[in-house]
């Protein structure tokens, strides 16, 4: 059985939904090809625990996405026609130290400052100046975040010539501890920057971490987040694709794409039924499944694959469990930390730091968590005076003994995270857990086999493998060699994240095709 579309994209997470969203905004029949039973990848909201209690499966922070002129701009109608709707909470996050004093991020300017001066009344000064430095770097950030980007050299060359740029230039090489040192005193204040930093899964006192300082740091304190889950979204992408007229088909895993004659023609699914595609196929999974798995060998330069081995995964990951609670997590901190939507229980600098080291060697953690409670803004998720409740937590992919030590020390490890939870608060003994599930770095790569090592950033974030160096130098343009093959996913520009960075892998197959860009988002 053969059927056939203009487009097809493999792989419904948010970037792929995002891209073909746009696509078919262009007037082309697309068809998305997922191998899960829900598309949505890691932007889903799903009953884990108990009836009633709805949990963010992975992402539930949708801040980076707001700049993209996909929501900014509204453009697909996500907000205006499909229901998509988001709420801004302060204060957004609340950095809690051993001893419990917190440093507090709101929405008002002044708050935060009190916050920060009770660590230092000279960082509370610069705190302000600092934000406006966040401002102008985040004005310059946004040229090269939602639209394919330009050739790594050319960027230099745009940025040497300003004032202004240059000094982004030596942020971008600059490591996050680096900056967080050269701007503040205070040792709480460096490591609320740091940690902040570190949500990327790269070592903070890397060099080149210095660009995330601007990207992630909190130039405001709110945090914005979906009414009803981060599945939000992806339920408004699916009723617009609806709507556009093209075709979802789920639980079909794609074993291959059809090559002929050089160009991508279609897939093949695991089933072995073939599915044309007249103008372009699209990916969003990782790099590597795709061109090393899904092509034959001949297609793929030696050169190319060997490359390919070299791409460097996340220096560690992420181990998540998530909670049903009778009430919501009361902090020893208490205060406005009660209210704050995130709470980050941040290590003294050199722990923090230390654990990151410890990361290469295998070395697990329980202490630096970070800690989500979004039913304090959002009271859709869980039954009248219930909350949900998340914690994150860094750790290796690899244990001592391999990945699959996790499975033996699943328990062990979500047992002290939360024992550490319960020594920040007064209220989270086990008659308030209702229910709980938990997923080490090995069961998130098993739930989504796209999350290669449980990496759900595909790939890691060092310098050499962002902007168009991403996923190789040269390869920021979404082509790959095959033509009328794409990237689009976590692989590509911008990234991890819920970005909406399948527009711009969008935008590039739009132009190769000689579709008018401006008049397609104008329809």
């Amino acid at each position: 059985m053969t059927s056939e579309h203009e487009i097809i994209v493999v792989g419904g997470g948010h970037n792929g939904l995002v891209a073909a969203a746009y696509l078919a905004k262009a007037g082309l029949d697309v068809l998305v090809v997922e191998r899960q039973a829900k598309c949505g990848g890691g932007v889903l909201t799903e009953e884990l625990t108990v009836p009633g209690f709805r949990h963010d499966v992975f992402s539930s922070d949708h801040a980076l996405i707001q700049a993209n002129p996909l929501i900014a701009q509204d453009e697909l109608g996500l907000k205006s026609k499909y229901g998509l709707k988001y709420l801004t909470h302060s204060p957004g996050t609340a950095f809690v130290f051993p001893d419990d004093r917190a440093l507090i991020l709101y929405d008002e300017l002044d708050k935060t400052c009190e916050s920060i001066a009770q660590f230092s009344r000279r960082d509370s000064e610069t705190y302000p100046k600092f934000i406006e430095a966040c401002r102008e770097m985040e004005a310059i950030l946004a040229l090269y975040m939602f639209s394919p980007p330009p050739a790594f050299g050319s960027m230099i060359s745009f940025l040497e010539a300003s004032e202004r740029g240059r000094e982004y230039l030596r942020l971008i090489l600059s490591s996050a501890l680096e900056v967080a040192e050269d701007w503040f005193e205070s040792e709480e204040v460096r490591a609320a920057l740091v940690r902040s930093v570190s949500e990327v899964l790269i070592p903070p006192h890397q060099q080149g971490t210095g660009n995330f300082v601007f990207k992630f740091a909190p130039a405001a304190g709110g945090v914005v987040i979906p009414e009803g889950g981060s599945g939000a979204l992806t339920q408004a992408l699916l009723r617009y694709l609806h709507d556009a007229g093209a075709g979802i088909l789920t639980e079909s895993p794609v074993k291959a794409i059809k090559i002929d004659s050089g160009d991508a023609r279609g897939v093949v699914l695991g089933t072995g039924e073939e599915i044309l595609a007249t103008k372009a196929v699209v990916s969003s999974v990782h790099v590597r499944q795709l061109l090393l798995e899904m092509l034959p060998n001949s297609a793929v330069p030696s050169r190319l694959r060997q490359s390919l081995l070299h791409i460097r995964p996340s220096v560690f990951v992420t181990m998540k469990q998530d909670l049903a609670l009778s009430e919501a997590p009361r902090f020893n901190a208490g205060g406005d930390v009660d209210r704050a939507l995130f709470v980050r229980l941040t290590r003294p600098m050199k722990e923090m730091l230390r654990m990151y080291d410890d990361f290469r060697y295998g070395v697990p953690q329980t202490k630096d968590l970070g800690i989500g409670t979004p039913t304090r803004a959002d009271s859709s998720r869980a039954p009248e005076g219930k909350h949900v409740l998340f914690i994150w937590q860094h750790e290796p992919y690899r244990l001592d003994g391999g990945a699959s030590e996790w499975d033996s020390r699943k328990a062990e490890i979500a047992d002290g995270a939360l024992d550490t939870l319960r020594k920040h608060t007064k209220n989270l003994g086990p008659e308030a857990i209702l229910g709980r599930f938990v997923r080490t770095p090995l069961d998130l790569e098993r739930c989504n086999p796209t999350w290669t090592g449980g990496d759900g950033n595909h790939i890691g974030v060092s310098l050499s493998q962002l902007f168009s160096n991403r996923p190789l130098p040269g390869w920021g343009h979404y082509r790959t060699p095959i033509n009328r093959l794409y990237m689009a996913g976590a692989s590509t520009h911008p990234g991890p994240g819920v970005s909406g960075g399948g527009r711009a892998a969008a935008l590039r197959v739009m132009e190769d095709l000689k579709i008018n860009v401006r008049k397609a988002l104008e329809k």
